[in-house]
């Protein structure tokens, strides 16, 4: 998941920055700016990706997290079935 979220920053990254680049700008100055811009654009598309990766990392945990308890109950509930046939199986004590 991780991959595929920076994977789509960076073609969105690579797509904009010939679009940007094929404008002509006026001078100098403006160029500069449009730089600074095109900087400040990055750097937010990175926090973003961050913050989605720090999401990914969190709900993998809890999928991990989730997964161990179902282990856990699986196992319980196996452990139950046997006892239930062993005591199926048991001699049956003769009442009065």
């Amino acid at each position: 998941m991780k991959h595929v979220l920076t994977g789509l920053v960076m073609c969105a990254l690579v797509f904009a920055v010939p679009a940007r680049a094929a404008q002509p700008s006026a001078t100098p100055a403006s160029q500069a700016a449009d730089q600074k811009q095109l900087d400040q654009q990055i750097e937010k598309q990175q926090a973003t990706v961050k913050q989605l990766q720090g999401d990914v990392a969190r709900e993998e945990g809890k999928s991990h997290d989730t997964d161990a308890k179902l282990k856990q109950q699986d196992q319980a509930i196996a452990e139950l079935q046997a006892q239930l046939k062993a005591l199926g199986a048991a001699p049956q004590p003769k009442g009065h």
